[in-house]
């Protein structure tokens, strides 16, 4: 099957929630979220809601394109065989605020244990606190391969499509960090990665919480300017280059998202040979069809040809090596 095959009949579905399904707040994160469960689910089904808005003091911000950042890049990671959460776009039913959906991926008898937890459990004086999740220096790619290592792959449900040569979470993560490098994702901070837990086992979880990627907040004037313009400096090309990680290597500052990638690359060969031989048969094409899915009054056009180029920029770096 070609890898980067995915459905681009049409565009894609928006899911009605209704905040009176609503049976728990999600308390982390800077967004609006929500737990809730359709009528007539069953009793453990529930789902998560994601507003996309944000509250800014008094004010608050809508349209921050956190949703079609979030979806887009879910059909990335189907595209390329990478063990993920699934995201709908979304709309509650009372007030029309646009957002996201996903399913619970730690159903019992599984809980998540984030990132943070395992490096605590890795090292007692690591700075676990949810109060500071950028910034950590301890956040080391070191200390990071240290604590996934020691982790089972996913979950069975998530290995359908894995690469030849991808065989241990070290590997699987490989692939996570190659993917916040093609979306520009500067947020894989301690508390968006984790491992399902139960009685018997750790496994690394899927990847999961990529809606800051993909330049999402980026005004659309700014957007053209970085296109169209002559500045060099201030074009797609250099913009592309400034994405960091929230992963350290004994320097002051963060990572960039590539030199992230290249570092957690030299823990694993195999698996990074991998998960770039599906980078690379990830056409241009298909990626153009993904963004036309999302709706109009989600995307605007020159969003979509922003979002267009710079996934094609960091493929062709990323591919360069």
């Amino acid at each position: 099957m070609d890898p980067s095959r995915v459905e681009t009949s049409d565009l894609f579905p928006i899911i009605p929630v209704d905040r009176d399904w609503a049976i728990d707040v999600e308390q982390l994160g800077a967004k609006r979220k929500f737990w809730y469960r359709p009528e007539g689910q069953d009793e453990g089904d529930k789902w998560l809601f994601k507003a996309d808005e944000r509250i800014a003091g008094k004010q608050t911000e809508m349209g921050t394109g956190e949703d079609w950042s979030e979806k887009i890049a879910c059909q990335i990671c189907a595209a390329l065989g990478l063990p993920h959460v699934h995201y709908e776009l979304a709309e509650e039913t009372q007030t029309g605020v646009r957002g996201s959906v996903c399913r619970n991926f730690a159903a019992s008898p599984n809980v998540l244990v984030l990132g943070n937890q395992l490096m605590l459990e890795r090292d007692p004086a690591y700075p676990a606190s949810e109060d500071g999740k950028y910034g950590v220096r301890e956040h080391s790619v070191d200390a990071v391969v240290e604590s996934v290592a020691k982790l089972a792959a996913p979950p069975m449900e998530y290995l359908e499509r894995m690469p030849s040569g991808v065989t241990s979470s070290l590997g699987v993560f490989v692939g996570y960090v190659m993917l916040d490098a093609l979306i520009a994702n500067q947020d894989r901070h301690h508390q968006n990665w984790g491992a399902l837990r139960d009685r018997a086992t750790t496994r690394l979880a899927p990847t999961f919480d990529h809606g800051a990627g993909l330049a999402r907040n980026e005004p659309d004037q700014t957007r053209h300017i970085r296109l169209y313009g002559q500045d060099r400096g201030f074009g797609i090309e250099a913009f592309a280059t400034r994405a960091r990680s929230s992963l350290y290597d004994g320097g002051t500052k963060p990572l960039t998202t590539l030199a992230a990638f290249e570092a957690i690359s030299k823990r694993d060969p195999v698996a990074s040979a991998a998960w770039l031989h599906r980078l690379k048969e990830l056409h241009l094409t298909t990626i153009r069809s993904m963004i036309a899915r999302v709706p109009e009054d989600r995307m605007t056009p020159i969003a979509r040809e922003f979002t267009a180029r710079l996934l094609q920029i960091n493929q062709s770096r990323l591919l360069r090596g």
